[in-house]
């Protein structure tokens, strides 16, 4: 059944969201995700790297080999790195022309929701999806930071959509260009960040049609056409990789796939719940209508709901293996459950369909769902208000008073009680408007939170006073730590003593002399900061007292913020 038809079989409801409701949710969500997007500095580690690593491809021209900090870095595919290049290289080197590409790409994922919600169950779920995803504060937030998660995001929904799409397609030439899209997107997504790009979308094909028992599907696929479109896309990149560095197969295969998945190296352990709790809040208020949008399956065994309901049961088995594969991973970190956003967002968007459509008294399941979303809205406006009056206990934060964190999180607190009170009265039209805006007002309050998170994850005001002091051979190092924002805002790169961490890769690839004078130890770099020269040295605030300790004396302190020193050695 298409679109139109679903919108007349629901009696004209759904002419109950208009075409000024959706201009101006279409605005308020542009507006959250753009708005004075460049305004904060970049932040630790993330965005650093990913706009520092750009950085160098355009300094060197050498697009194939990603480098950090001048060394070889393979922990990621180029495809995040080639954006922010080409952004970078289009709007200058600045923090809106680092974050452009993530916004770009969340724009694109949400006019993917609407159109897979539309094509699934008409065009009011494909604007209720596209509104739920849009205001996901999980969402809002990662899709304005500089990191590959957005555009992996993207990839993997554009691989699922066309999908879904080409198999539901009766016109066989809309089927095809529909399944090589699928293969573009599976190609893109393994240029963003890996091999899960094929796997995650490849198994997840596989348990729906294990579910559904629609193996037919497979006979219509493009095998030879899609195959070879998406090595054209994905293979040059790996190919040329290999062959300009040799260690590169195993690194980037062994290394960063199956060791970072299989066990603790990356040192990023969290619990087996972790990705649950992560979606769940993140997608607050909408998390508590994933229920009722499970409650779409219908009657009947295991099988026959699954033949039946055969998009719920697609949707379903996306979020969920998403969430179960990185929760199994010994490597967790909160962005990698991003993907796991648009399928629910479609999902929530056909369940408010439908309870749009029946005009129904909530059950008691949707009713305590609205419940559940208003006490995790009021917990997000009591963090806040805690937050804005001082109360977080952090370096370099405790005391601050924010009225940037203390309206909004006040403001969330009054749309939670409202939350609350509207899951047991009104309509669901009001109910929908009104997780809309609570949705919207944890959005501005976590981004009102930047600021003040800035205060303890930045350094770009320490390095704006380093860069309008330095002279010509003055060496730059930080101590103990690697800021990956600072050769961005240095316009250099710079020395790290008695550390490497995720350059260990890289540095070990120096030759001896070139390792000591770029990557001293600390016994090394006493030598470096006592010798003749003018040294500047960056350290945590949290180390200043280490230095003594270490033999590294004598400096005088040129500038601090919550977070770093800036020290020079005469």
């Amino acid at each position: 059944m298409g679109s139109v038809e679903r919108d007349e079989a629901a009696g004209g409801e759904s002419g109950a969201i208009g075409a000024r409701t959706v201009v101006l949710g279409a605005v308020l969500v542009a507006l959250l995700l753009f708005w004075r997007l460049g305004a904060l500095p970049l932040l630790e580690p993330d965005e650093g790297r990913y706009t520092e690593i750009p950085r160098e491809m355009l300094a060197t021209h050498d697009f194939v080999t990603p480098r950090l900090d001048g060394v070889l870095y393979f922990e990621k595919p180029p495809l995040v790195y080639w954006i922010n290049a080409a952004s970078i290289a289009l709007f200058g080197l600045n923090e809106t022309a680092a974050r452009l590409g993530s916004a770009a790409c969340a724009i694109g994922a949400l006019a993917l929701a609407y159109l897979l919600g539309a094509a699934m169950a008409g065009r009011r779920a494909g604007a209720i999806a596209a509104a739920t995803l849009g205001t996901m504060p999980y969402f809002v937030a990662l899709g304005r930071l500089a990191t590959t998660d957005m555009t992996l995001t993207l990839c993997l929904t554009a691989t699922l959509a066309c999908f879904w799409l080409a198999q539901a397609a009766a016109d066989p030439r809309r089927a095809h260009r529909l399944w090589l899209g699928a293969f573009a997107g599976a190609a893109l997504a393994l240029l963003a960040k890996g091999l899960i790009g094929v796997v995650i979308p490849g198994a997840i094909v596989l348990l729906w049609l294990l579910a559904t028992g629609r193996w037919g599907v497979l006979r219509r696929v493009p095998w030879a056409g899609g195959t070879a479109l998406l090595l054209a896309i994905a293979a040059p990149w790996h190919v040329l990789a290999a062959l300009r560095n040799p260690d590169f197969l195993w690194f980037y295969f062994v290394h960063e796939h199956l060791l970072r998945y299989l066990t603790p190296v990356a040192e990023r352990q969290e619990p087996v719940w972790f990705f649950l709790a992560v979606v769940g809040l993140g997608c607050a208020p909408w998390s508590g209508l994933i229920p009722s949008a499970l409650r779409l399956a219908r009657d009947g065994g295991w099988r026959e709901r699954a033949r039946a309901s055969a998009d719920v049961v697609f949707l379903a088995l996306w979020a969920g293996f998403v969430v179960a594969f990185f929760s199994i991973s010994q490597s967790k970190l909160i962005p990698y459950a991003l993907p796991a956003a648009p399928p629910l967002a479609v999902l929530i968007g056909r369940a408010a369909d439908r309870l749009l459509a029946a005009r129904a008294a909530p059950s008691r399941l949707e009713t305590g769902g609205m419940v559940a979303g208003g006490l995790a809205v009021a917990a997000f406006g009591a963090l806040f208000v805690v937050a804005g009056l001082g109360g977080v206990d952090r370096p370099g934060l405790a005391g601050v008073v924010s009225a940037g964190l203390l309206v909004p999180g006040a403001v969330a607190s009054l749309l939670a009680l409202a939350t609350i009170a509207t899951a047991f009265a009104g309509s669901w039209r009001v109910k929908l408007i009104v997780l809309f805006a609570a949705a919207a007002c944890v959005d501005v309050a976590v981004l009102s939170a930047g600021p003040v998170v800035a205060r303890e994850r930045s350094c770009r005001e320490l390095a704006r006073t380093l860069r309008a002091s330095l002279a010509p051979g003055d060496a730059v190092f930080s101590y103990r730590d690697f800021p990956e924002s600072l050769p961005v805002y240095l316009g250099r790169t710079v020395g790290v003593a008695g550390f490497l961490g995720e350059l260990t890769f890289g540095a070990s690839h120096l030759d001896v002399a070139e390792r000591a004078a770029r990557f001293p130890d600390v016994k090394e770099f006493a030598s470096v900061w006592r010798a003749p020269g003018r040294v500047w040295l960056v350290v945590a605030r949290s180390r200043l007292d280490q230095l003594d300790r270490d033999g590294v004396a004598g400096g005088r302190l040129v500038a601090a913020t919550p977070a770093y020193a800036l020290l020079v050695n005469r």
